[in-house]
């Protein structure tokens, strides 16, 4: 997937992982699976019927500097140029030429960034299991978003060979090479080799934190234990085959229930292992 080194470089530079599309959105408390390579959310944990509401931040302003990264392109060209309009008021134009030396090369940028956080995880936790395993639905696999941030004025560019040319125009005097893909006059005029090119175009850019439930590390060890004993008799590839499978397969129909939902799960933070089940 071409969008790889950007997803994988996002969440190393700024903690954040974002929606595919960028202009999708989600919301604080979004309970969502990975379908396909996307986060798709299916609830959020207020549809839940919690004992206790949930906290959401007011939004925080982030430093918009953090939000204008790339790898492997460079500005070739810039040039600003000046046109007289028909009321005879002079306007300003400014041409760039983006090229990219690798396939999965990328620019990005964004303009004001804020973000809205789940403040009360803790108290709510132990609630949000029981709901989404046991009391409400029947979930195994799932993921609650912790946070949402949203971008404006953002644009995404993604070469798809070697070699490949981006020909922007944006209604400014001159700028950086961050500032004029992100700005919201900005146009393309024409490309070679781009696998995309994506802009805000008045819509907000979204990206999130979540937490993913798992099994709890006792009834990991528990069935871990199991495993290695090996009472079905499995051949040492089979064994070698579920050490890479959810434990969580191993589970009878009458160990999981209210009783014992609480200690059976845990959750953790979004990490690189689900960046690179994204990113394919």
């Amino acid at each position: 997937m071409l969008r790889k080194r950007f997803y994988r470089d996002c969440y190393l530079k700024t903690g954040w992982l974002p929606m595919q599309p960028l202009a999708r959105s989600l919301a604080v408390g979004d309970v969502c699976q990975l379908q396909h390579g996307r986060f798709q959310p299916l609830l959020n944990i207020v549809d839940a019927h919690l004992v206790e509401q949930v906290a959401v931040s007011q939004p925080i302003a982030l430093d918009p500097i953090d939000w204008r990264f790339g790898q492997d392109g460079q500005q070739t060209f810039c040039e600003t140029l000046w046109s007289e309009d028909e009321q005879g008021e002079h306007r300003a134009f400014t041409k760039q030429v983006l090229e990219f030396s690798q396939a999965g090369g990328y620019a990005f940028s964004a303009g004001a960034v804020q973000a809205r956080l789940l403040t009360n995880w803790h108290q709510i936790r132990d609630d949000v299991t029981l709901k989404l395993t046991q009391l409400r639905y029947g979930f195994r696999e799932a993921y609650v978003v912790s946070g949402v941030l949203q971008a404006s004025d953002w644009a995404l560019v993604v070469a798809a060979q070697e070699g490949a040319r981006l020909d922007l125009s944006t209604a400014l005097a001159g700028g950086d090479r961050h500032t004029l893909l992100g700005h919201g006059s900005t146009r393309m005029q024409q490309s070679q080799g781009i696998a995309e090119f994506e802009q805000s175009q008045g819509q907000s850019g979204f990206f999130f934190k979540a937490r993913k439930l798992l099994l709890s590390d006792a009834m990991y060890d528990h069935y871990l234990g199991l495993l290695l004993d090996n009472p079905a008799d499995l051949r040492p590839a089979e064994i070698a085959n579920w050490l890479n499978a959810p434990l969580l397969n191993l589970t009878r129909s009458n160990e999981l229930n209210l009783t014992t939902s609480i200690g059976f799960f845990a959750w953790a933070e979004l990490s690189l292992d689900d960046v690179e089940r994204l990113a394919g």
